[in-house]
This record gives structure tokens, C-alpha cells and sequence, in this order.
């Protein structure tokens, strides 16, 4: 894409192409790095936490400590989400209560997100019936399509990774529009906002509480992917947001304080997943703190992160920045693209293939390259696409709710 071809669109079309670029090159992007880069680590973490398995057999008993990156990429996502979205809701600030700003929120959000996730719907059908033979109900369908199968119960018959994307979408919904209530209330756009957040928080919080000492309450499922019980995990992100808005001397001056701290709380928490019996790694038990606070201590360690992250700009991009900016980037497809395709490659790839670390090394550097390469495609051909759309949609729907 050219500097011509931005300068000829309307302005915030431009604002848009350049924070979400249908090509990555080494110009400057004015997109912030340090976030950039935890979104990478984030996808890393997860990608990895999948995609050892072919050769797991042959490293040393410590590797296995890789096995929770995944849980811990996601609580950084969602400790990003947070902090993101909360940034987007200050800046409009009171405005929200006008119906045309809350639309053009919701749509600018669906754009970003839903036409790919409805995209890996269909893929994902398409997969269930080649290579499991599971014929789908409509009402399996419908209810994944719509984020209704962790919402209240953990009801996930296909499409397993999709769990994360439903909290995070039941939170771009239901925080704004109680945002948009609280706001109708008051003028005081600080006090509902402060308001919604610790409502958010406290219910997932204490609900959590709640559900633990039940017998089907495990920690890696049901307290972990039921969207209720997770809005906390996003509010503490939307809480920093508004610290950095409010107080950003004191958000920056501390930084580097602020992430030592957070660092040692991630370690920690980190340590608490694991427990050596007779000189074996295993997963720690599920206890009742497993359950409930450790949660919100590793979304605290994220958000600790977040100060020294935004503060993180770039005055001149390298190669290894260029590629941090393009995992960042290609986050979203590579979440929904590497599990399907690791499942693909694990059914059908002989098991003399991988009988040797060599072999099972190679063939998961082969996967790894591809799902980066798919990634890198459906974000240029589809996924940016979709995102730059929303500039013609939001405006004319803010200009019809404003007439009527």
C-alpha cells in the first residue's frame, strides 16, 4: 500500500489502514511496539503450548514446562483486551449515551472480529465430518456462531479454542451497553465507568468463589472457559486503561518498577501450576485458590506489564521489529488457524515420521511455517479487508441512527 493511496482516502479510513496495514513492511508503524510485542509473546505462547507435541517424546523432562505458555497467553490477550478496548470507551467518553457512537462501536468491534471467527465456523464444520465423521446439529452450530455454548454451562462439542474468543466477545457486548446504562444515570462518566468495572469484576470474581468448592469446578475447564466467571480477568486490563488515562506521570514513572512486580507475580504463579513427584513434572492440584484467585493474580502480573509496554514506541523499525509487528498482526488468524491444522497434521502424518527428535523436530518446524504462512494470508486477502470495511458501514449507520 502506498503513502498516495492513504493520503487520497478519507482520514480516519487512513488511521485505520495504517493500524491494521493489509501489507507489513519495515516503514514506521504508528502502532505502539511494546503491545505489539505482547501480543506476540501471547500468540507464541499458545501456538507452542500446541504444537510440541511431535516432539515432546524426545526432550528432557524440564521442556515440559511449556505446557501452561497456553493458559498464560491467553490471560495476556485477555489482560490486552481489556486495557485496548477500555482505551477506546475513555476516549469517547460520555458520548457513549448517544445511540449512534454506541452502533459504531459495536460495528467497528464485529468487523474486527466476527467475519473470520464465521469464517473458521464453516472450516471448522468442514472438518468435523472429514476427519472426526461428526455430523453437527443446528443447534451445535448456532450456538457456537453466537458464543452460546460457554456462556452460562460448558458446552463445547467442536471448535475447542473458540472458548476465549467467546469472553472476549460477551465482553465487547455487555460492558458498553451497561456503560450506556450506568451513563443514562449519570453525567459522571468516571463514576459509571468506575461503577461497571467493579460490578464486572466482582461478579465473575465472586461467582467463581462460588462455583469452586463444586466437584465439576476444575480450574484448566470449567472455572477457566465459562464466560461469566472470566469478565474479571478483562476488567483488571480495563481498570489499567484508566489509570493510564487519569494518571499517566505516575503510570510511566513507575514503569519499570510497576513490571519487575508484575514479572515476579507471573513467576510465581507460573511455579504454582507445577509440582515435582518422584522426579517427574506434573500439573499442580486443583486446589480452591486454583480455582479462583490465581486468576486474578496473573491478570494483575499482565496488567503490571502494561505501563512499560505502552510506553515501549519505536523511532526506527529493524527486521526483528518488522517481525514482532507482523505475529502481532496475524494473532487473531494464527489463534484460530494453528489447532485445526496441528489436529490435521497429527491424524495423518505416519508415526515413523517422527520416531527421532530429528524427524519430529523437522516436521514441526514445517507445521509451525505453515500455519504462519495460512496466518499471513487470511489476514492480507480476508481479515484486513473486513477490518478496513467498517469505515464505510459505521459512518453510515452513526448518520442514520442520528436522523431517526
Amino acid at each position: 500500500m502506498t503513502s498516495g493511496t492513504i493520503i487520497a482516502q478519507p482520514k480516519v479510513k487512513a488511521r485505520t489502514e495504517e493500524m491494521f496495514p493489509s501489507t507489513i513492511t519495515h516503514a514506521h508503524s504508528p502502532r505502539v511496539f511494546g503491545l505489539d510485542l505482547l501480543r506476540a509473546l501471547a500468540i507464541t505462547g499458545v501456538v507452542i503450548a500446541h504444537g510440541f507435541g511431535f516432539i515432546m517424546g524426545h526432550l528432557p523432562w524440564w521442556c515440559g514446562l511449556i505446557g501452561h505458555c497456553g493458559f498464560y497467553g491467553v490471560e495476556l490477550f485477555f489482560a490486552l483486551s481489556g486495557f485496548l478496548i477500555g482505551n477506546l470507551l475513555i476516549r469517547a467518553g460520555s458520548t457513549l449515551v448517544r445511540p449512534d457512537r454506541l452502533a459504531t462501536f459495536y460495528i467497528r468491534r464485529w468487523f474486527r472480529t466476527l467475519p473470520l471467527f464465521w469464517l473458521f465456523i464453516g472450516l471448522q464444520i468442514l472438518l468435523e465430518l472429514g476427519v472426526r465423521g461428526h455430523h453437527l446439529s443446528d443447534s451445535e452450530i448456532i450456538g457456537h456462531a453466537l458464543f452460546l455454548r460457554n456462556f452460562t454451562t460448558l458446552q463445547i462439542t467442536f471448535f475447542p479454542e473458540s472458548w476465549s474468543l467467546a469472553i472476549e466477545e460477551w465482553f465487547y457486548l455487555l460492558f458498553p451497553a451497561v456503560l450506556w446504562l450506568a451513563l443514562r444515570t449519570t453525567k459522571r462518566f468516571d463514576v459509571a465507568f468506575l461503577s461497571v468495572v467493579a460490578f464486572f469484576f466482582l461478579f465473575s470474581t465472586i461467582a467463581r468463589m462460588i462455583e469452586a468448592p463444586q466437584p465439576y469446578a476444575h480450574w484448566p475447564t470449567w472455572q477457566r472457559e465459562l464466560v461469566i466467571l472470566r469478565f474479571d480477568a478483562l476488567m483488571i486490563g480495563v481498570f489499567a486503561a484508566w489509570i493510564s488515562a487519569h494518571y499517566g506521570r505516575a503510570w510511566y514513572r513507575g514503569r519499570w518498577l510497576v513490571a519487575a512486580l508484575g514479572f515476579t507475580i507471573l513467576v510465581a504463579m507460573y511455579a504454582s501450576l507445577w509440582r515435582i513427584t518422584d522426579h517427574r513434572l506434573e500439573w499442580s492440584a486443583d486446589s480452591y485458590f486454583a480455582r479462583t484467585f490465581r486468576f486474578n493474580l496473573v491478570s494483575l502480573g499482565f496488567a503490571m506489564l502494561l505501563p512499560l509496554a505502552s510506553s515501549w514506541q519505536l523511532g526506527r523499525e529493524s527486521v526483528a521489529s518488522t517481525a514482532v509487528r507482523r505475529i502481532a498482526l496475524w494473532s487473531y488468524a494464527l489463534y484460530l488457524v494453528h489447532f485445526p491444522f496441528f489436529q490435521i497434521v497429527a491424524k495423518w502424518t505416519p508415526a515413523r515420521w517422527t520416531s527421532s527428535a530429528v524427524q519430529g523436530i523437522a516436521v514441526t518446524s514445517v507445521q509451525f511455517v505453515a500455519v504462519i504462512a495460512i496466518s499471513a494470508l487470511l489476514y492480507r486477502y480476508y481479515e484486513s479487508r473486513c477490518t478496513h470495511l467498517r469505515e464505510h458501514v459505521a459512518p453510515a449507520v452513526s448518520r442514520l441512527l442520528r436522523k431517526s
